[in-house]
């Protein structure tokens, strides 16, 4: 409460937050893509922000309000940062700035404004910091959460609908524990208990979590906000009431007490068990993948391609594919976002998360291997595999979902009644139905939001991944008006264009040089349930671990039986 002490309180922000509710005065913030601005990188060199549109509710930058308060009052952004330069550069003006300046906004940097390296020396605190006394109870570990951060992205519902790496928790946070600390204090997924820290109280939710270090209690920042949005209030604990600056991330002394009651959680992945005889994660130690390369395929009991009722498809041009490493892949969402903004797809809250009407056209999936406290953890996401045999396109009455000439399982939404029997008949539980009206069809600034290139959908239509088709179109496009086919690596999903490690790899199989076609070729390469030989487009590399000898649990059989070790 110190900023209670400050007589004259102004507070410049894109919400009426809780730093706002401390203020006398509020200035609506226009976004960063709204402003003008410059910035440093990391060796000084400048860089020009410029807006990308005009703002939409007469906010206000931080060069506004600085440029009131001191000599500038009245001057735009743009008109301060042009002087601020032009009297750096060229003080004289003229053609000589303008050209400078003009090749900036170009370039999008400032040439010739990169800082000297300095050097820096590390001072040694030796026993000049005392160590913390100890203390007794469970530890208590603060973390920023996977999604919100430390809450600024609160008021983002992508970011809230996103399923958290380890928990898949949606809408909020929890006390994460592990599975030996639950069983020994008769704790239950959902079980709502008091933690006491320091004096202090906050009740939260309890989340078993394999991997969690025993008699360690952790929690993340960023919910149970009270203010900065309609979307951000309401979700989740607030952390910070516990959270310290004697110990901001992790200390002893916390105690925890049971309610007696439940709050409820929305989880996305309910199910846990994996049977030993259909490894969906493939996995070996780089050791075991040195003596069996073949390993992936070992394990797969796909049946011969006469073995089938279904007509064989010839693709005389292209016929797209792609693969996904789970060696690289990190499980971090960021595809799943993507995939959000680029085909449209509403947010349902977290009520539809709970019954099961999540609309994300592609999941995540995350598995344990191994003993419950110290598991291996594999990520596995699951888009529409875009079958060769797809179970789907045979049951559909209408014939809504149908197979393209380049093998796209796609979706015709004006014929589409909502059967539903394709959901049925998909084995991978990758296509999402319109149960409510989830879009919006009314707000401004949402259908500015929308990609024009992809339909919104109504109710009662059946939705899944399309392997970006809008973006296979646009590249088909371009290459017949220039008289070519399309380049490998022209056409890049948003998944993958999203995915920080490039485990997602998109393109045309029937190119022999092509990166999808090459992936496809490794020993490694598996599809998903080949035994059922719905012949998928999308296959998985398998998961090569390169295990430290020295590391304690390290080994295992890695012959990829995998399940899930419990929550």
């Amino acid at each position: 409460r110190h900023l209670e002490k400050v007589k004259q309180r102004f507070h410049l922000g894109q919400y009426l937050d809780e730093t706002a509710a401390l203020c006398q005065w509020h200035v609506p913030e226009a976004h960063y893509l709204e402003s003008w601005g410059d910035v440093r990188a990391a060796d000084g060199t400048v860089s020009l922000i410029q807006p990308l549109i005009a703002p939409l509710h007469g906010g206000r930058t931080a060069y506004d309000v600085l440029g009131a308060l001191g000599q500038q009052a009245g001057q735009s952004a743009y008109s301060i940062l042009r002087a601020y330069w032009q009297a750096r550069l060229a003080p004289e003006g003229g053609p000589a700035f303008e050209r400078q300046w003009r090749r900036a906004l170009h370039d999008g940097l400032i040439a010739g404004t990169a800082e000297p390296a300095r050097p820096v020396k590390l001072a040694v605190l030796g026993d000049r910091v005392a160590e913390p006394a100890p203390r007794q109870g469970l530890e208590i570990v603060f973390r920023a959460d996977p999604t919100v951060h430390d809450g600024r992205f609160a008021n983002n519902p992508w970011l809230q609908e996103l399923p958290k790496p380890h928990t898949k928790l949606t809408w909020d946070n929890a006390a994460l524990v592990s599975p030996s600390m639950a069983a020994r204090l008769g704790l239950a997924n959902e079980d709502l208990v008091e933690l006491r820290y320091r004096g202090r109280r906050v009740e939260a939710p309890v989340w078993i979590v394999p991997g969690q270090a025993s008699d360690s209690v952790t929690v993340h920042l960023g919910y149970g906000r009270e203010r900065g949005g309609r979307i951000a209030v309401g979700p989740g604990f607030d952390v910070y009431k516990l959270r310290t600056t004697a110990a901001p991330w992790a200390e002893r002394g916390l105690e925890m007490a049971q309610t007696g009651r439940r709050y409820r959680l929305a989880s996305v992945q309910d199910q846990q068990a994996i049977e030993a005889s259909r490894p969906v994660v493939r996995s070996a130690t780089l050791e075991e993948f040195r003596r069996r390369p073949g390993f992936a395929h070992e394990m797969a009991h796909e049946p011969a391609r006469t073995l089938t009722l279904y007509p064989e498809h010839e693709y005389k041009g292209s016929a797209w594919a792609m693969t996904i490493d789970l060696t690289t892949c990190i499980g971090c969402g960021a595809c799943v976002v993507a995939c959000n903004a680029e085909n449209n797809i509403p947010v349902v809250g977290k009520t539809e998360v709970g019954r099961g009407r999540r609309m994300h056209w592609l999941r995540v999936d995350r598995y344990y291997r191994g003993d419950p406290e110290n598991p291996e953890a594999f990520n596995q996401p699951v888009p529409c595999m875009h079958c060769e045999n797809a179970p789907c396109e045979v049951v559909c009455p209408t014939a809504a979902t149908v197979h393209s000439a380049e093998g796209l399982n796609d979706m015709v939404y004006n014929r589409c009644v909502g059967t539903r029997y394709c959901s049925n008949n998909c084995p991978y539980k990758v296509r999402r139905f319109n149960f409510l009206l989830y879009q919006d069809w009314n707000t401004p600034t949402l259908k500015m939001a929308r990609n024009p290139d992809v339909t919104v959908r109504s109710r009662g239509v059946m939705e899944k991944c399309t392997y970006c088709v809008q973006r296979i179109n646009h590249a088909r496009v371009e290459a017949e008006k220039e008289g070519r086919p399309i380049r490998d690596g022209e056409v890049v999903t948003a998944c993958a264009a999203a995915c920080p490690t490039k485990a997602i790899v998109f393109g045309d199989q029937n190119d022999p040089a092509s990166a999808v076609a090459k992936n496809k070729a490794e020993p490694l390469n598996y599809s998903l349930l080949a035994d059922l030989n719905t012949r998928p487009r999308t296959t998985y590399l398998a998961a090569v671990r390169n295990v430290n000898p020295e590391m304690p649990g390290a080994g295992g059989d890695g012959g990829g039986d995998h399940h899930e070790a419990g929550r």
